[in-house]
């Protein structure tokens, strides 16, 4: 789910409650999600087939992320709230065609072997409790020639001053765990362990992003 000011408690979260977090995200990060939607539609140009969004939150990046290419996007999210209100901004936006939601866990992605031409994770890095288990199993659903876009940041586009708020906000909601979006080395040790021959890892304006390549 989405990195951004996550309750300790969300896994009992209600519907008013996932759906304050919903406007939270909207009113303090929309800057990161239209910058980082717009970098990977740049990158990884054309982007079209399918795609899961792993750890989807709301489902705001994968609307935002589906009216910019030509994906059909599975929206996976392991808690009920949050992917009740996913449900629903999908459906406001019209979008039931092309984004399906999906309440699934990362750690047993309900998808079969070579799946996915496009995966995106951005945010639910550290929640994760067994991240090699999670990137293994996102190299398993990744078709050969997809790519993986898996980490934390908030997108080369952002301005300056954007930046820095967004990073204060993150840091202030998730305390120790901030860190892990500024440790590459502890990220490419995680990848190394979960066995994937083809990646890089990316520290820079746009955050710390594992790109995988299979």
């Amino acid at each position: 789910m989405p990195e951004e000011q996550v309750p300790s408690d969300y896994d009992e979260m209600d519907i008013s409650e996932a759906m304050r977090f919903d406007k939270m995200v909207r009113e303090n990060f929309m800057p990161a999600i239209i910058s980082t939607v717009r970098q990977i539609t740049e990158d990884y140009a054309p982007l079209k087939g399918i795609c899961i969004d792993v750890g989807c939150g709301t489902a705001i990046f994968a609307i935002e992320l589906c009216k910019r290419s030509d994906l059909k996007i599975y929206a996976l999210e392991k808690v009920r709230a949050i992917y009740e209100v996913a449900r629903m901004n999908i459906k406001k936006e019209g979008l039931e065609d092309r984004i399906i939601p999906v309440l699934g866990d990362a750690h047993n992605l309900p998808f079969e072997d070579e799946f996915a031409d496009f995966i995106i994770s951005r945010g639910s890095y550290h929640c994760w409790e067994n991240k090699v288990r999670v990137f293994q199993e996102i190299y398993r659903v990744l078709k050969k020639g997809g790519v993986g876009f898996i980490g934390g940041g908030f997108g080369r586009y952002v301005t300056e001053e954007e930046l820095a708020r967004m990073k204060a906000l993150r840091k202030r909601s998730l305390g120790e765990d901030a860190k892990l979006y500024s440790m590459p080395d502890k990220m490419r040790e995680v990848v190394d362990k979960a066995g994937i021959p083809s990646y890089r890892i990316i520290f820079d304006k746009s955050g710390l992003w594992a790109e995988i390549r299979k």
